[in-house]
This record gives C-alpha cells, structure tokens and sequence, in this order.
C-alpha cells in the first residue's frame, strides 16, 4: 500500500504482540466476563426475593378485591347497559 494511504488507517502489522502477551490479553478479559456475570447473578439473587416478598406484603395490606365480575351480557351486543340519568336542559324558543 502507497504511503499516502496509510496515514488515516491503522496497520495491525505495526502492534506485534508476543504469544505471553495475548494469552494474558485473554485472560484478563475472561476474568472481566466472569466477574461481570457473577455480580449480575448475585444481583438478581438478591432482588428476585425483594420484589417477591414486596408483592406479597402489597397483597396482605391491600388485600383482594372483593367485587364480583360483572356478568355476562343478554340480549343485543350493541345496546350498552347501564343506569342512566336524565339531566333537565334549559333551551330557548327557537321562534326568535
């Protein structure tokens, strides 16, 4: 390759590592990894009982719903049931 292009690139034969070197490079990412893992795994070992026993107090005090379900629907599925309340409304004489 020409000179010129070579100066924005990075040649990978410039970094020449002895075999040690990429051995330890290797190691030292592995103990990286299985550090990581184990805090993930102890993280979750520790809050999987938290949110458990924080949803089990949250269902002691507020207890369960004791409402019923409502029941099914009779008759015509486009007719909505339920009470209804008539509002009296004011309107002028459209004679004006």
């Amino acid at each position: 390759m020409h000179e010129r292009f070579r100066r924005g690139s990075f040649d990978v034969r410039m970094v020449r590592l002895q075999p040690w070197k990429v051995w330890a490079l290797a190691a030292v990412g592995a103990v990286f990894v299985l550090t990581v893992l184990i805090a993930m795994a102890s993280l979750l070992v520790i809050l999987v009982p938290v949110a458990l026993v924080g949803g089990l107090v949250a269902k002691l005090l507020l207890g369960t719903s004791t409402r019923r379900p409502a029941p099914a629907p009779r008759g015509r599925p486009d007719v909505i049931e339920g009470r209804y309340e008539v509002i009296e409304v004011h309107r002028e004489p459209r004679g004006r």
